[in-house]
């Protein structure tokens, strides 16, 4: 189970040696820019692939998954991967939406007994709570 405030006051206990507002020892975005990123690009090839896949088995025809669950576990996906897009330039909406539906899909995932749940999944949290603490620590 995650604790949300207990990540968010591990990422303060460690950025208290950052001076994010004057810009001194700001690894922070790069750090959630650059996981985020390739979080994306990860998941855009994973996608691709299976597309080409699914076309290919499936005589030219891309088969969709018929159970409600499968469904809104893809789309809370790429809405939390749209959000670690917009969490490019505004780090706090971003990473809002971003956590918002990956609770969602990881909830989906976890109740779908047809889909396979990996622990794997979790690194797509990373970038999320890392452009969420930078935020924080850039309003003070």
């Amino acid at each position: 189970m995650f604790y949300f405030r207990s990540i968010i006051i591990y990422f303060e206990f460690k950025l208290n040696h950052f001076n994010i507002k004057n810009g001194e020892n700001n690894s922070l975005r790069p750090a959630a820019r650059i996981t985020g990123t390739l979080c994306v690009l990860f998941c855009l090839f994973g996608l691709i692939g299976y597309l080409i896949e699914g076309i290919q088995k499936n005589d030219g025809k891309f088969k969709m998954p018929g159970d409600w669950l499968g469904v809104a576990t893809e789309v809370f996906i790429f809405i939390g991967l749209g959000g670690l897009i917009v969490a490019y330039w505004r780090e706090g909406t971003g990473g809002l939406i971003s956590l918002i539906a990956f609770i969602l899909a990881t909830i989906f995932l976890i109740a779908d007994t047809q889909l396979n749940f990996s622990p794997i999944f979790f690194l797509l949290y990373l970038p999320t709570f890392l452009y969420l603490a930078y935020w924080r620590e850039s309003r003070k």
